[in-house]
């Protein structure tokens, strides 16, 4: 794939670097510092966005939500019958092909931070112009990012709640657990490891096993001992209750966004 990547910031980068793996990449964006950091990152830039259309097959529009508008009315005529891929968040394909001028090979992608270390989760959804080949090519590109979930983009705010904002919910936990081992007597820098492989080993029982959260919880927790008086205190403190209301306001938020 000859993969045009307009927008250098956070997940235009993270993108980059995985995808330089499985696709000819071409860098694109308006801010001269971030331009300069592609070139060190050695990819080919393009000085303009219409040089870098010619270069490309398929373009992934990395820039802010609020500036696809005005990217898109600008390139429009150049586009013919290249496949646009979005990540922009909240901005929804009926409007990605009214501002490209009717343009039906749209996609419109979900991912989140982790696509950088190659283990992403993207939600992808297709317009009905692009073809299955395309869709083919795009699935065996980006999998080199992660796993895509191909879902209704009615979906698409609750992934972005789940998913999208579901990494720094996960760090935010990391951090909580290291620092409980910090008050109980570790350096912060050896509890973090211990948290960090206790739960990557967590992660993989739950995808290796088959067995769901709740099965192997039992299998931890034994009668009357250590484990279940800590899940009483989170049970009485409404833990499970806390994370889904957490993931409930995030996805309101996603889609207050785009009212």
């Amino acid at each position: 794939m000859k993969l045009g990547i307009i927008g250098y910031g956070n997940m235009g980068s993270a993108f980059a670097r995985a995808l330089r793996k499985s696709a000819h990449i071409t860098v694109y964006d308006i801010s001269e510092d971030k331009r300069e950091r592609a070139k060190k990152d050695r990819f080919a830039l393009a000085s303009d966005p219409y040089f870098l259309i010619k270069e490309c097959d398929y373009l992934l529009l990395a820039v802010k939500p609020k500036d696809i508008g005005n990217l898109l009315s600008h390139i429009r005529d150049q586009i013919e019958d290249r496949v646009l891929i979005s990540i922009a968040a909240g901005v929804e394909i009926a409007y990605l092909k009214e501002v490209a001028g009717g343009h039906q090979k749209v996609v419109r992608m979900m991912p989140n931070i982790n696509v950088e270390v190659s283990r992403g989760a993207i939600a992808v959804c297709y317009a009905e112009g692009v073809s299955e080949e395309e869709r083919e090519k795009i699935r065996e590109t980006f999998s080199v990012c992660g796993n895509l979930y191909e879902i209704p983009e009615s979906l698409f705010d609750s992934f972005t709640a789940l998913a999208g904002s579901g990494p720094a919910f996960v760090f935010a936990f990391i951090d909580a657990l290291a620092m409980a081992g910090v008050k109980e007597g570790f350096p912060y820098e050896t509890a973090l490891r211990v948290v960090l492989d206790t739960i990557e080993g967590s992660a993989l029982m739950v995808k290796e096993s088959g067995k769901s959260p709740d099965v192997l919880i039992k299998r931890v927790a034994s009668p009357g001992g250590t484990t279940i008086e800590g899940l009483a205190y989170l049970e009485r403190k409404g833990f499970r209750g806390t994370v889904i209301k957490c993931v409930e306001k995030t996805s309101e938020k996603a889609k207050r966004l785009k009212s």
